[in-house]
């Protein structure tokens, strides 16, 4: 029991530092475009935020699986 709050505790801490991590590489990447007027900064950061993006919902689709598992008492 103990161990399936560990879990999810885990998977949240998990998708919030990512949701801070998708801001930060947004800011970045639009501050790097605007100081060196290069679109790459944009394509990079635009890749990078659709992977986190991906990780976030494998993430969320493996907590609501494991709250779909539970074993009734």
């Amino acid at each position: 029991m103990n161990n399936k709050n560990i879990n999810n505790t885990l998977i949240n801490v998990i998708i919030t530092s990512s949701y801070i991590i998708i801001i930060c590489m947004l800011i970045t990447s639009v501050i790097g475009w605007i100081k060196t007027a290069n679109l790459i900064f944009i394509i990079s950061g635009f890749i990078s935020i659709l992977g986190i993006l991906f990780n976030i919902y494998l993430y969320s689709r493996e907590k609501s699986k494991k709250a779909n598992r539970r074993v009734p008492n």
